[in-house]
């Protein structure tokens, strides 16, 4: 069986084609040069049939029309079946794809932040910061495949710690007009907006002009605000993880995927999981029940589109 399979996001599309589980080839293309995704899949395709598709899109999926949310498109099945030829087309949450990819990567793909205690039966909680934030929860069920209860709760609100937090809710709030969800601080966004705050604020000296969070993390030696900044993000990405691993007991364990936490874990070596953990546990009385909870880090990029993949094979036809 040959499928296609794709992992949608604000900044890249990764399309891949896969027969009988096997990756034949795969490309990552750049999301905004695209009208929409019927034009990357042919672009893609070339005009070769496959037996059905699945993609992980970001933004809530509720039916078989999408409207991206980072991303001013509209993902449609069933015109991307009649278009292109595709066979049954599934779309689902990026996260959804990502959660049923996990067991598909090899020890290689993950780290064990957190040894921990894991229920087999239990939860399974997924958080990852890129473009934007996302988490999804995974029940085992014993089949085939798990279920996956996709999430929107990036959007939540943002919630201070502390009173450098609380200044930086204040400064949000004024940048954006009102509401701050807690994508728009755990996010690439939400990093380059931490330097401007730090900087803008009288907190921390930064030289950087505009930065992207790439560039943050390259001057963390030598920037005062660079170095700041991704120490109260990963601070931020910890505190969240753990909101979310409290939400639903996840006695499973809890993965940290995404684009940005490799990358981090990369730059920052130990000292990543070390912020990342403290501000994980750091939940008052439900300390000693975080301090049990394993954390893994996923650091293989492909993972949503392996998830994406097992989608489009599970796809009736």
């Amino acid at each position: 069986m040959r499928v296609l399979a794709g992992d949608i996001g604000g900044t890249k599309t990764w399309l891949g084609l896969f027969e009988d589980g096997r990756e034949l080839r795969e490309a990552a293309l750049p999301s905004a040069e695209y009208d929409g995704l019927g034009e990357a899949v042919a672009e893609f395709l070339g005009g070769e049939r496959v037996d059905a598709a699945a993609f992980g899109i970001a933004g809530p999926v509720q039916g078989r029309v999408v409207r991206t949310t980072n991303l001013p498109w509209v993902i449609d099945a069933d015109a991307l079946e009649a278009a292109h030829a595709l066979g049954p087309v599934r779309l689902l949450n990026d996260f959804h794809a990502l959660a049923l990819g996990l067991d598909r990567l090899g020890e290689g793909a993950r780290v064990v932040l957190q040894e921990g205690e894991v229920d087999p039966g239990g939860p399974v909680v997924v958080i990852g910061a890129g473009t934007g934030l996302g988490k999804a929860v995974i029940v085992p069920t014993g089949e085939a495949e798990p279920r996956v209860l996709s999430s929107e709760g990036g959007h939540r609100d943002f919630a201070p710690r502390d009173a450098l937090d609380a200044e930086l809710l204040t400064w949000l709030r004024a940048e954006l007009g009102g509401r701050v969800s807690v994508e728009r601080v755990v996010s690439g966004l939400g990093l380059a907006s931490l330097y401007r705050f730090l900087v803008e604020e009288g907190h921390a000296e930064g030289a950087l002009e505009a930065p992207d969070g790439a560039e943050i993390a390259a001057a963390r030696e030598t920037d005062l605000a660079a170095r700041m900044a991704l120490e109260r993000f990963v601070s931020l990405y910890g505190a969240e993880a753990g909101n979310l691993a409290l939400e639903v007991l996840a006695k499973g364990g809890l993965y940290v995927a995404g684009g940005i936490a490799p990358k981090l874990h990369d730059d920052l070596g130990e000292g990543f999981g070390v912020r990342f953990l403290e501000a994980f546990a750091d939940k008052g009385r439900m300390r000693p029940l975080l301090e049990k909870t394993r954390v893994t880090l996923v650091t293989e990029p492909k993972v949503g589109l392996l998830g994406a993949a097992r989608a489009a094979g599970a796809t009736p036809g």
